[in-house]
């Protein structure tokens, strides 16, 4: 295990959102190491480099990024792919390799609430702490969203709780990283471009558990078929006194016997087990976010923001009020009678499939973006018979359109229309074009954005715009 004490020559790679403040974080904490800052990117576009280099931080990037010879830690960005020539030289080398959030973590003496798993993690994450606030608690959100944890040491109160949503990217370099209330939501195939293997993505996520202790939260969905597979399998490593919560009505118990900390009476009201006792949260039809998936992922944080400190009376107030996050499932407006959904951030195929469980309505899907690996042919049986439309944009248009194409063939007209069109802008004009009043018009891509867009919220923002565009034409007319 390596010791931040001994540490003479550290190495922070990418300098993008958790980069620069894990150099500059070392830089404070550590006065007496040598701190160098390497980006395999371009630097030229923002401040960074000269920010680095003005609080003493040795900066290289481009061709010019080398792991020192003196380096003893090289500290990752999550966006730096495992095959970087610099992780390439640590490894060869044998110096050990950490996330930011690890760095991070060593800094931080506030309880952690951390959230992973395939899909969910944002609505989830921003959920639990709109209740812990709702608590009046001291609370900061950070991690893959808010600010990165290498910017919160010295700043967030040592009694506040964070609450952190985790990413496969910045659980698989953790050494020694422990989280209070540990949060496993699901597990379904993702991030195949990166991590190689479904195995492997999901060996990184399961990190989130290995070093709690007896006093630490496990919380994991009794109804998610990847999570009960690893735990028959015995990879759920860790300490941490283990509860669920299920969405299934009537159920009494998590797997095994264990103990289920939140479900759903058979009569719709959801119930969470605090303090030995069982408190009714709400009915589910009064729930603030819709969609099965939603169900879930309300139960996950209210039992989360519970085990982190919070009453149950906060947990059913911010259940009927919390309004979801920017990008999941936003409604972007109506525009003769056709609703318009910004889902951007479904990024893979289980999250668009759950997305599709919000509407009962003719839908009119967009999909496409960026290759991660996925296969499509699920996707394209799970539209019959529910979506209307699909409208193909982005790298993956030929894939999706094959998967398309083949289920056309298999099941005759039951399959699912679909259009090319390339790009957002065409597809939001070809879905209103066939849309009618009370149908549903819903970007939800199963695929990433970095084909055509910096990020999700960058495409979600062009699909916001768009429709922004078409309710003023309409109203103008």
């Amino acid at each position: 295990m390596t010791e931040l004490s001994d540490v003479r020559c550290l190495v922070v790679l990418g300098l993008r959102r958790s980069g620069r403040p894990a150099a500059l974080l070392a830089r404070r904490e550590l006065p007496a190491a040598r701190v160098v800052a390497l980006d395999e990117g371009d630097l030229s576009s923002d401040d960074t480099a000269a920010v680095l280099a003005a609080a003493g931080i040795e900066v290289a990037a481009g061709a010019a990024a080398h792991l020192p010879a003196a380096a003893d830690l090289l500290v990752k960005s999550p966006g730096v792919p495992n095959q970087s020539r610099v992780v390439d030289e640590a490894r060869r080398r044998g110096v050990p390799v950490w996330s930011e959030i690890e760095l991070a973590r060593r800094l931080l003496p506030n309880r952690l609430v951390g959230i992973t798993g395939t899909n969910g993690k944002t609505t989830t994450t921003e959920l639990t702490a709109a209740i812990l606030r709702a608590a009046c608690l001291p609370v900061a959100l950070g991690g893959n969203i808010g600010y990165a944890l290498a910017e919160m040491p010295g700043v967030v109160p040592a009694e506040a709780t964070i609450v952190a949503e985790l990413s496969s990217f910045q659980l698989e370099h953790v050494e020694r990283f422990r989280v209070d209330v540990a949060v496993l939501l699901n597990l379904t195939e993702d991030h195949l471009d990166r991590h190689g293997t479904y195995e492997d993505y999901v060996v990184a996520k399961l990190r989130v558990f290995e070093r709690q202790g007896s006093d630490d939260t496990a919380l994991l969905c009794a109804d998610d078929a990847g999570s009960l597979a690893e735990l028959r399998a015995g990879r759920i490593a860790g300490n941490g006194r283990r509860g669920w919560f299920s969405a299934l009505p009537g159920r009494e118990e998590g797997p095994a016997g264990e103990t289920l900390l939140a479900g759903v009476a058979g009569d719709g009201l959801l119930w969470l087990e605090t303090g030995g006792a069982r408190v009714t949260l709400c009915r589910r039809d009064e729930l603030a976010l819709r969609g099965d998936h939603n169900l879930l992922n309300s139960l996950a944080a209210a039992a989360a923001a519970c085990a982190a400190g919070a009453p149950a009376a906060a947990a059913a107030a911010t259940l009927r009020s919390f309004a979801g996050v920017p990008h999941r499932l936003q409604v972007a407006g109506v525009v003769a009678g056709v609703t318009y959904v910004n889902d951007s951030k479904a990024t893979n195929v289980d999250a668009t499939l759950k997305a599709l469980t919000a509407y009962s309505g003719g839908v009119h899907l967009i999909l496409g973006g960026y290759d991660k690996g996925a296969s499509y042919e699920a996707l394209a049986e799970a539209t019959e018979g529910h979506v209307r439309s699909v409208l193909l944009i982005g790298e993956t248009a030929p894939q999706l359109a094959a998967a398309f194409a083949a289920r056309a063939a298999a099941v005759g007209p039951r399959a699912t229309p679909y259009v090319v069109c390339g790009d957002l802008e065409r597809a939001v004009a070809v879905a209103a074009a066939h849309a009618s009043p009370g149908d549903v018009v819903l970007l939800s891509p199963a695929c990433a954005s970095w084909d055509q867009y910096r990020d999700y919220e960058e495409r979600g923002e062009h699909f916001l715009g768009l429709v922004s565009n078409r309710r003023a034409g309409s109203e103008a007319g």
